[in-house]
């Protein structure tokens, strides 16, 4: 008996997920990307966490609330990038809507859903395969220089514990017991918020590792430096792909190409809430005085993870528009934040890579999953700064779609009729 196929649009983190998750489950597998291998964009060097209990939704009052500084170029995370572009002014009022405080609760809580399904699934895979990606379970910890603060942010670690995450509040004193390298620090903490279950690990690492063992099955295909220019519908459903290298045929599709999915989309008359957020990182020698557990710096933003022998610091949420280019003053921002913060975690004069990415932001922070524009082509787009936390827990709602079977967990709020897409079939 031939099998169906499955042609998967993008190899990043989420796209080759997917594939692997597809192929899995009895399909033969396309894969597509314009890149020369697998996770050398978006995923290619973010902050490497696994911050399955830190997936809040971005839009919230709180951060309406400072939108007049953000604005003004005074806030040290956000910068936003005043345009004409209608594909903002439609996004942007989507996303403030969005921010009323029940919105932001429930689609905090639908993130946490699918990121609780991602560890399950993440552990299933370790347990049936060796995947080295500099993975461990090392836990989060938040660290917060205002009391104020810190105070607004029980409210949710008491809602989360509802939800089924653990989190506990610690004192300054404590955070310096869970982690001695924090007497770094030259602005003393007031306390911070830790979850010990939460992980670290390399994303390119992990897309190259799941590529490796795809390829050696004659059911797998896979296509680099190969660009989807056009979705070639015919009726109601998805006849090929044109490509940079010709024609593609399948019997199913799949789009994950982040932001790039909105003009291979619009062309078949979808139109996809999402908007590119972009992100920045820096990457040096790690010593031993590199903190063991993951850091995130609320003041600045800024997360700091040993990632094997490697000290990775990343950041910034950057609205402005497709300029794809490594701004040197936010790079000098993260190193800025990171020598201070750290001063001996890194070798600093040895910069062995800085990056900057775009992630795909859907208003609610929720990402998009399931059929729409065609009988025979899935979404699995939207994933913002939550990638690579979520890409296995998508993967496995996606290929329960694929295959016509009981969602894994409830798929509310992360469906494409959800998110206001027309033509989505509802589950």
């Amino acid at each position: 008996m031939t099998k169906k196929s499955i042609a998967i649009i993008g190899a990043g983190i989420i796209g080759i997920t997917s594939a692997y998750l597809l192929k899995k489950a009895g399909y033969k597998v396309i894969l597509l990307d314009a890149e020369q291998g697998p996770a050398l964009k978006t995923s290619y060097a973010n902050g490497c966490q696994l911050s399955y209990s830190y997936v809040d939704a971005m839009s919230s009052p709180s951060l309406v609330k400072k939108m007049p500084k953000i604005i003004a170029g005074m806030d040290p995370a956000f910068r936003i990038k005043l345009s004409t572009d209608i594909r903002l002014a439609s996004w942007g009022s989507k996303f403030l809507s969005n921010a009323r405080s029940e919105k932001e609760q429930s689609n905090t809580q639908h993130l946490m859903r699918l990121s609780q399904h991602s560890q399950h699934v993440l552990h299933a895979l370790l347990s049936e395969s060796k995947l080295e990606f500099e993975h461990r379970t090392c836990g989060k910890l938040l660290i917060y220089t205002n009391q104020n603060e810190l105070d607004k942010a029980l409210k949710r670690v008491e809602q989360k514990l509802t939800w089924g995450c653990e989190q506990r509040i610690l004192s300054a004193k404590q955070c310096l017991e869970l982690e001695p390298n924090l007497e770094q620090l030259t602005q003393p903490i007031v306390g911070g918020i830790y979850t010990e279950t939460d992980e670290v690990g390399d994303p390119h690492h992990f897309a190259n590792q799941l590529l490796k063992m795809m390829s050696q099955d004659d059911d797998f295909e896979p296509h680099f430096n190969c660009r989807v220019t056009q979705l070639v519908k015919k009726a109601n459903s998805i006849d090929y792909l044109a490509t940079s290298s010709g024609e593609i045929r399948a019997d199913a599709y799949v789009l994950a190409t982040g932001p790039e999915s909105l003009t291979l989309a619009q062309d078949i008359g979808v139109t996809l809430p999402i908007y590119p957020i972009k992100g920045y990182s820096i990457t040096v020698p790690a010593t031993k005085h590199a903190p063991e557990v993951c850091v995130t710096d609320i003041a600045n933003k800024v997360v700091v993870s040993r990632v094997g022998d490697k000290l990775r610091m990343a950041g910034c949420a950057d609205i402005v528009g497709d300029e794809s280019n490594i701004e040197k003053s936010r790079i000098d921002h993260l190193l800025k934040v990171c020598m201070t913060n750290f001063p001996k975690a890194g070798i600093y004069s040895e910069i062995i890579h800085t990056w900057a990415g775009f992630r795909p932001v859907t208003p609610s922070s929720v990402p998009i999953i399931g059929q729409a524009g065609a009988d025979n082509l899935f979404l699995n787009i939207g994933h913002g700064m939550f990638g690579w936390t979520l890409a296995t827990g998508s993967a496995s709602l996606l290929t329960a779609q694929v295959n016509q079977q009981t969602p894994p967990i409830d798929p509310t709020g992360m469906t494409p009729r959800d998110h206001g897409i027309a033509g989505a079939l509802q589950l």
